[in-house]
């Protein structure tokens, strides 16, 4: 099961982050909290994003809406790392004539490209 935080716990957990500023973030959609029994909570990964949101904030003095397209960002990107991953592991699956004919295909293509 995995671990909750009440809107309290998190401000506890987030030293720079304000019951104004969260009100900011939820706004601009940067985090989405869960409703159950006890109001709204937030995971873990709640706790990383606002942690991010909360050092952009301060270092490069981004507005919400900035920080919510730059997360954004960085969560597609996240995303294209685990699917490359996956062709990566699937390309190593194959038999050793395949694996390099892909190779060779996958270099041309990339290079042609440019």
């Amino acid at each position: 099961m995995t671990r909750t935080l009440t809107e309290d716990e998190l401000l506890g957990a987030i030293a720079r982050l304000t019951s104004d500023r969260l009100s900011e973030y939820l706004a601009a959609e940067i985090v989405i909290p869960e409703q159950s029994e006890q109001g709204l909570v937030y995971q873990t990964i709640d706790v990383a994003r606002l942690e991010l949101a909360c050092e952009l904030h301060d270092q490069y003095d981004m507005e919400s809406d900035a920080l919510s397209m730059m997360i954004s960002l960085i969560d597609q990107m996240h995303c294209l790392r685990a699917e490359l991953r996956e062709v990566l592991n699937a390309v190593d699956a194959q038999p050793e004539p395949v694996r390099k004919k892909m190779i060779e295909i996958i270099g041309t293509a990339r290079f042609q490209q440019r």
